[in-house]
């Protein structure tokens, strides 16, 4: 029986993709380090780091097997590069991978992996540099990257609007990669509330450049809820996502909602 188990443990994570182990593996271990390297030569602030997961393995007349996994790592405050000293900035680095398996058939393969370079975060306006790199080869996505700028307008009590452009490389199934320039407006209200609990909600309208008929729309909404020890929360995640012009057999609507603990560090 535990070597069935074993087998079928095995099986799920070496399916013949890198993409967990990198993302989820070396990414994690390497960005903890590069967190608490960076931190000692650039300023005595503390990085807020946090990591979520689940796993799920079923084995009988349903064979299902699923995990997802994220980490995110954030400094906030001055940061002195060098000579050059940062007014309230900050740097985030950021890593997510879910796969799930029903009966031999791949039904979820994403994730994404992203740096954000916010400077005079907690200004009227400030600037943003990011860059990201996704996949979603249940969608047809093989991948897309994106580079590119931004401002954003704080405009009190939690709300905030934003506006970048971005070039990218997009890779869909069938179609062969393309560059091309795509714009990100972005409305957000972020609040944390006397219970301690937080709220976070976007909403991504990303058109390309020259032709608006195709463009990407994305909302998220996360709550994360204080429990009694320190360092876990509760999280709940809701992500919508619609592409206007899919490729061919692929649906334009992907919604998922999640609930987990999250561990601060």
């Amino acid at each position: 029986m535990a070597g069935k188990w074993w087998n079928k443990i095995q099986l799920y994570f070496n399916h013949g993709e890198p993409l967990p182990v990198h993302l989820i593996g070396r990414g994690f271990l390497l960005l903890l380090v590069m967190s608490l390297g960076f931190d000692s030569i650039s300023g005595s602030d503390l990085w807020k780091n946090s990591a979520t997961g689940s796993w799920s393995l079923i084995s009988g007349n349903t064979e299902q097997s699923e995990y997802s996994a994220s980490a995110a790592f954030e400094r906030k405050g001055d940061l002195k590069i060098g000579n050059t000293l940062l007014k309230d900035t900050e740097l985030r680095f950021a890593l997510s991978h879910t796969r799930g398996v029903l009966n031999d058939s791949l039904y979820q393969n994403d994730g994404e992996a992203s740096i954000l370079f916010d400077i005079m975060a907690h200004q009227t306006f400030s600037p943003f540099l990011l860059t990201s790199w996704e996949y979603d080869s249940t969608a047809g996505l093989e991948s897309r990257t994106e580079m590119g700028a931004g401002l954003k307008w704080a405009l009190g009590h939690g709300f905030s609007i934003s506006a970048a452009a971005f070039f990218e490389l997009e890779d869909y199934v069938g179609e062969g990669k393309k560059t091309q320039m795509r714009w990100s407006f972005r409305p957000k209200f972020k609040k944390t509330f006397p219970s301690g609990m937080t709220m976070n909600y976007m909403v991504f309208f990303k058109p390309i450049q020259g032709n608006f008929g195709s463009y990407l729309l994305e909302h998220n909404v996360a709550i994360e809820v204080p429990t009694t020890i320190k360092w876990l929360t509760v999280k709940l995640t809701v992500e919508d996502d619609y592409n206007s012009q899919p490729p061919e057999g692929v649906k334009k609507w992907d919604s998922e909602a999640n609930v987990g603990i999250a561990i601060k560090f």
